[in-house]
């Protein structure tokens, strides 16, 4: 399974959020409002995530093989997933949550696929977390590759 290039800049659909010291008073920002480096940043982490689901890994084969299970299932052409990503001051992607798969399988493949990886850049000291993104796996055409096309998410 490849993944497709980025449609459009990320700019206006990544939301950026993070947790106070309680749940109910979460400090976000929206996509237009955010601080250029934070939308750059976030681009990078999408292209380094998606360059993670589409390695070639027995994880991630047998999670993409999951997903297109799941999307076969559900004659689906693409399934969606949405990713709330935290990364440490070091670019250490340190947790992930998602929506949990049915199969524990597949949640432990996605989570050892990108929790505990080192992302090539640092985020910016100032920027909220979790990053919301949200990739969009596509199926295959009969006659090549299966592709994935990763957007940004909006904040909750």
């Amino acid at each position: 399974m490849m993944l497709k290039s980025l449609t459009g800049r990320l700019a206006a659909l990544i939301g950026i959020v993070i947790a106070s010291s309680t749940p109910l008073a979460a400090q976000s920002v929206s996509p237009s409002a955010a601080p250029v480096e934070w939308v750059r940043y976030a681009e990078q982490v999408q292209t380094a995530l998606t360059g993670l689901l589409k390695g070639d890994s027995e994880a991630a084969l047998r999670f993409r093989s999951y997903v297109d299970g799941m999307r076969n299932a559900q004659n689906q052409q693409s399934s969606s997933l949405l990713l709330k990503v935290w990364i440490a001051d070091d670019g250490t992607v340190s947790r992930i949550d998602f929506t949990p798969f049915a199969h524990e399988e597949a949640n432990a493949d996605l989570r050892s696929l990108i929790e505990g990886k080192r992302l090539d850049t640092l985020p910016p000291p100032d920027m909220l977390q979790p990053l919301h993104l949200v990739v969009e796996l596509q199926s295959a055409p009969a006659d090549g590759p299966v592709t994935a096309n990763a957007l940004g998410a909006t904040p909750n």
